[in-house]
């Protein structure tokens, strides 16, 4: 997978995917069993391993519409504001707890159980200064500015309250925003109930207009996961626009900086007439050449249409396998004889053992094939994408990609299992810190920036070992893994263009002298090569057909 679309671990997760719901003004329902799950920070004498960040919300939704984040945030109040700060790790997962004193303003700011730190207030245009000082001595010392793009919701579809929508049509929202320059981008999300707990869910991001147009497709793609088995409703519905931004605040000492984002929205309860029909996202599947295929897209709010990839880079190329199995089977038989009118019963216990293995193969051998691989899969991504390719090696060179090489998984050859990667790319770990993982300050999204490509691309290709069923011969069969990932949509959110599998439906018979041709017969490279374009074409022409990427994203021209 590429770098920032790799899952933190499951202790770290609903905390993280809390914050991500109040700086972003979105949630998930995970964040609603956070207070519960989410272990307490580790605390720390010292800020040389600690990131941190944070977000200031201003102009919060009414008490009345009840989200989980005001039930989880305390002293929430109508129209005042939201300031929220976490520590987390630079040198893996997990969160910290300053073992000192934490101050807004000259106030303390106490630790709450979900490894966060975070005060409301009534409604207040000044900058916050933020102190933390620990029991050790260091200091740290920012100043958080309020987003000062002021904007009122003045009516929706015409209507000035209460309005009544039909989310199968455009609708039309007018604001009061003298203070917003033209063209700011603006966030669109709407209160939804799932599963009992009321979240805000992104439907689109968009230009700044005095009257804005949202298309029925942004709420055909909004950012919430369709399905039965998360029952929705949009009840007691609640629409917002908000200006919100990125920042970056700056300090001295061990801790130089604190990334946090600050948003200021207004919005209106709406009754939801007609729900719309939820993309699930787009998928097909096929067989072709003894090959099964698989590839899915998200839907649009997750997803960028593919016309957007320009420049693509490999992020990650990898091969690896087990070559060596052993199993045991024991199988008992009983033969009784009778002599005299005495039975005799004689029990015989028979063991068989079967072992596979494949002759390890050298460094340089996996090396050549990878040499090999990479040229043929990047002609099928220019040819099917209509796009060019960024020399691997400039996104290995990258200060991004170099900085997150610690978290790398090592490749190993031994005689049992095999994993090697393509020149310097790695295939990270799944444990990357929470400040690597995520959106516009993502280590993707700089990759992309410093490499100048519009996509990142993960490809992994795992040869499983087997026993022929017709006979004693011992088979490799190739099953390929692939994902290309893009640009944040907003400064939290991470998008994928889409992902699949191509797996061989039979596998290879090899000798015990291996060469490059046999491990290109037994990837089965050819039609490896040409399932994976027919894959890649048969989903870009599935988004072409839905029609929905193009104008949800067109919205932000």
């Amino acid at each position: 997978m590429p770098l920032m679309t790799r899952p933190i671990s499951k202790l770290t997760r609903p905390l993280t995917l809390l914050f991500l719901v109040f700086a972003a003004g979105c949630a998930s329902m995970l964040a609603g069993m956070a207070k519960m799950a989410s272990p307490a920070g580790q605390k720390t004498t010292t800020l040389s391993d600690v990131v941190a960040t944070g977000a200031i919300e201003s102009n919060l939704a009414p008490k009345e519409l009840g989200t989980i984040s005001q039930s989880v945030f305390s002293g929430w109040q109508s129209g005042g504001d939201l300031l929220f700060l976490m520590f987390s790790k630079k040198s893996g997962p997990g969160f910290y707890q300053i073992d000192g004193t934490v101050t807004v303003d000259g106030k303390p700011v106490a630790y709450e159980s979900l490894a966060n730190y975070s005060v409301a207030s009534g409604p207040n245009p000044a900058p916050r200064k933020v102190e933390i000082t620990t029991t050790s001595g260091e200091k740290a010392s920012f100043v958080i500015e309020p987003n000062k793009n002021k904007l009122k919701v003045v009516s929706i579809n015409g209507q000035k309250a209460k309005a009544s929508l039909d989310l199968t049509k455009d609708i039309t929202i007018e604001l009061d925003a003298p203070q917003v320059p033209e063209g700011t981008m603006l966030k669109v999300s709407l209160a939804i109930n799932q599963i009992g707990v009321k979240s805000f869910y992104d439907v689109c991001y968009v230009r700044y207009q005095p009257k804005l147009t949202i298309p029925a497709g942004a709420f055909r793609n909004i950012n919430i996961k369709p399905g039965a088995n998360l029952l929705f409703s949009y009840d007691n519905s609640f629409l917002t626009v908000a200006a919100e931004s990125a920042q970056t605040a700056t300090s001295t000492g061990p801790l130089t900086s604190l990334r946090y984002t600050s948003a200021y929205s207004d919005g209106m309860f709406v009754t939801v007439a007609t729900p719309p029909a939820l993309n699930p996202g787009l998928s097909v599947k096929g067989t072709t050449a003894d090959m099964n295929y698989e590839v899915f897209k998200p839907g649009a709010f997750l997803s960028r249409p593919a016309e957007q990839i320009k420049t693509f880079g490999v992020v990650s190329l990898a091969i690896r396998g087990t070559t060596y199995h052993q199993s045991v089977e024991t199988s008992t038989s009983s033969n009784t004889l009778v002599m005299g009118g005495i039975a005799n019963t004689t029990t015989t216990t028979t063991t068989k053992t079967t072992t596979l293995e494949f002759p390890k193969q050298s460094d340089a051998t996996w090396d050549a094939l990878l040499e090999d691989l990479y040229p043929a899969f990047t002609a099928v991504l220019k040819s099917e994408l209509g796009a060019q390719e960024v020399p691997v090696d400039k996104i290995t060179g990258t200060d991004a990609y170099t900085q997150t090489v610690a978290f790398a998984k090592d490749d190993s050859n031994t005689t049992v299992e095999f994993a090697r990667s393509f020149r310097k790319t790695k295939v990270l770990s799944a444990f990357m810190p929470v400040s690597e993982g995520y959106g516009a300050n993502g280590v993707n999204e700089r990759i992309m920036n410093e490499a100048g490509a519009d996509a990142l691309v993960t490809l992994t290709l795992d040869l499983e070992i087997s026993a022929s069923a017709k006979d004693d011969k011992i088979l490799m069969t190739p099953k390929l893994g692939y994902e290309i990932v893009g640009k944040a949509n907003g400064s939290n959110t991470s998008t994928k263009y889409f992902a699949g599998t191509v797996a061989s439906t039979k596998g290879v018979s090899f000798k015990k002298d291996i060469t490059l041709a046999q491990l290109q017969a037994i990837v089965r490279k050819s039609d490896l090569m040409t399932v994976f374009g027919k894959a890649v074409k048969e989903i870009k022409a599935k988004e072409k057909d839905n029609g929905d990427y193009v104008v949800v994203w067109n919205l932000q021209k």
